[in-house]
């Protein structure tokens, strides 16, 4: 067992750094020539911001990340600083302080691999909870003080680099800063040598063969699944005020699509057309083995227009098998080796119309191993630029409430609007004549991409199946470098990419902000491998393209969403070559 040697300690800042290096001798693992070690501590900033009005955090160092052997638990530590004006008080529900696990991985209150209280798959190493990693080590922490936090790790048993977000909070009362705070514990081979890293290559994605798979109630014509003859019929009543209908329906079940590596997220994507009276619905199961399965997890119920449902996610999906955030499903304890998707398509009763699904496929990923090469060497893309038209999100703050009214809530149909106008698509002027703001297809994107159960607009799945509804081919997939998203702005299609990071973490921001999810464009790249970005988060048009250094947008992206982006296209336009010996990615 390998355990760093700092105490729990409360001081007032300024606090003692921590240690270059852990002062603690390396443990050799029995039986075998695997030797676990610590790395280097990472020493606390040169300034903190102080007194902030409520209860907040910042990071304020941590101890070294740990090499572990198949089995090892380390003790880690991490110190915040109490930067507000609030003190944390140990017991006291709404007033005391405690590490949760945070997004991207394991995601908001979820269970790890490495750690917890041996509830929900996670190891028993005496977390408070499986989703509670420390709780504050002393009765008070004051404003101004700094608190020590401990926690132990257990290397899982599969060789390579896991990785544990973690985000202090005041239970019951409010997430605190820091976010983008990561945990690495590298899972050494039985001779003791590093498994290779560079770059996930436990990236898939595949679309699904609409001319084969299962049918009920549907057929496969003139390219797109639709309905034949119903077999399902039923009331919908809208959970957001549209009212009761009876439906009738039919669904297409996918064959299962196997992958050569087990995987840990899931997201799903689809073009489809639902003419008025119809609606689709999107649902995913997993297997780990090819024997047993999970239950179907819901996607999203998704149209295209909203006078007949509103387009929603659906909450309250988790069980062993997994979860589903949002627009993303999240394994539970196992890693899956296969899935399958299946449409429902609806049609209200009486309609003779019928909803069509002319694309449907998914990204999978192994989140929960993977220890990106920041930064990837500049390759085919540099001194390439897209004349990407500008948008900016703030200049719509307050437009629109009943769509989360625009600014920062709206960074993703922003970015959807400016990919869309670049490649000379998107809504009509009949369509934008009763927008009474600049830039009309930014409220037009924001109101039909809003997702009503998340109360936003930043709905993956949605924004690409909006642009599908245009003429582009939308789909949602994971890149592994900015190496590969070179490529696409070489090929004409910028992407929009979601990042996170914590404040001063990406240069140029605005007003050096930090972000728990944002969306952006990668419109090119300067000669010396830089991005350049259409950032809506700017006050202007004018002052939306921005260059980001590559290596803190490398980070944000591949960091803080496994650098998932919106790939979307003209129909004729092709994607670029895919990268030889990994998995499709596109």
């Amino acid at each position: 067992m390998i355990r760093i040697a700092l105490a729990v300690v409360v001081a007032l800042a300024p606090a003692a750094p921590v240690p270059a290096t852990a002062a603690v001798p390396p443990a050799k693992a029995s039986g075998s020539s695997c030797v676990s070690s610590v790395g280097p501590g990472i020493p606390p900033p040169a300034d903190v911001p102080s007194g902030i009005a409520g209860f907040h955090a910042h990071w304020y160092g941590q101890s070294g990340y740990p090499s572990l052997c198949a089995g090892e638990r380390s003790t880690a530590t991490v110190a915040f600083y109490n930067s507000g004006s609030l003190g944390w008080v140990a017991g006291r529900m709404g007033e005391v302080a405690y590490l949760g696990t945070w997004t991207p991985e394991p995601g908001q209150d979820r269970a790890s691999v490495l750690g917890g209280d041996g509830t929900r798959g996670s190891p028993a190493t005496g977390w408070p909870r499986y989703d509670r990693v420390a709780v504050q080590p002393v009765p008070y922490v004051g404003p101004g003080q700094v608190a020590w936090f401990r926690f132990t790790v257990q290397a899982p048993l599969v060789p390579g680099t896991y990785r544990l977000a973690i985000r202090p909070l005041i239970e019951a009362a409010a997430w605190l800063e820091d976010f983008g705070v990561f945990w690495y514990v590298t899972v050494l081979r039985a001779d003791g040598s590093v498994p290779p890293s560079g770059g996930s290559p436990a990236i898939g994605y595949a679309q699904a063969d609409l001319a084969a798979g299962t049918h009920d109630g549907t057929r496969f014509a003139a390219a797109a699944v639709e309905l034949a003859s119903p077999t399902q019929s039923g009331t919908f009543t809208d959970a957001f005020g549209r009212g009761t209908r009876a439906y009738r329906a039919g669904s297409w079940t996918s064959a299962w699509q196997e992958t050569p590596f087990g995987w840990s997220e899931l997201i799903a994507s689809w073009e489809a057309d639902t003419p008025p009276g119809t609606w689709i619905e999107v649902a995913m199961q997993a297997s780990p083995d090819g024997i047993r399965s999970t239950r179907w997890y819901v996607m999203g119920v998704w149209a295209s227009g909203d006078a007949d449902i509103s387009r929603t996610s659906v909450a309250g999906q988790r069980d062993d098998g997994g979860s589903v955030s949002v627009d993303t499903f999240v394994a539970g304890a196992e890693r899956y080796r296969s899935y399958r998707l299946r449409a429902t398509l609806y049609r209200t009763d009486g309609y003779a119309a019928t909803p069509r699904v002319t694309a449907l496929g998914a990204v999978v990923a192994d989140t929960r191993e993977y220890a990106p090469r920041i930064p990837s060497a500049p390759g085919s893309g540099r001194g390439s630029e897209l004349a990407v038209p500008p948008f900016s999100q703030e200049i719509h703050a307050g437009e629109y409430p009943e769509y989360d009214g625009g600014g920062e809530a709206w960074c993703s149909p922003t970015s959807t609007a400016m990919v869309l106008a670049f490649h000379g698509l998107g809504p009509s002027a009949s369509e934008l004549a009763g927008i009474p703001y600049a830039d009309p297809q930014v409220d037009h994107a924001a109101r039909y991409t809003y997702d009503h159960r998340y109360r936003g607009t930043g709905n993956w799945a949605f924004n690409t199946a909006y642009a599908a509804r245009y003429g582009a081919r939308g789909s949602v997939t994971r890149l592994r470098s900015l190496a590969e998203a070179e490529a696409f702005v070489v090929a004409g299609i910028p992407l929009v990419a979601s990042v996170s990071f914590a404040p001063g973490a990406l240069p140029g921001f605005l007003f050096g902000l930090g972000t728990e999810g944002h969306l952006l464009v990668i419109s090119g790249f300067t000669e010396s491998g830089d991005v350049i970005s259409h950032d809506p988060a700017a006050l202007s048009n004018a002052a939306v393209r921005r260059v980001y250094p590559r290596a803190a947008f490398e980070r944000a992206w591949l960091q803080g969403s496994f650098g998932t982006v919106y790939v979307i296209r003209p129909p004729g336009a092709a994607l670029p070559p895919r990268v030889a010996g990994f998995t499709a990615n596109w």
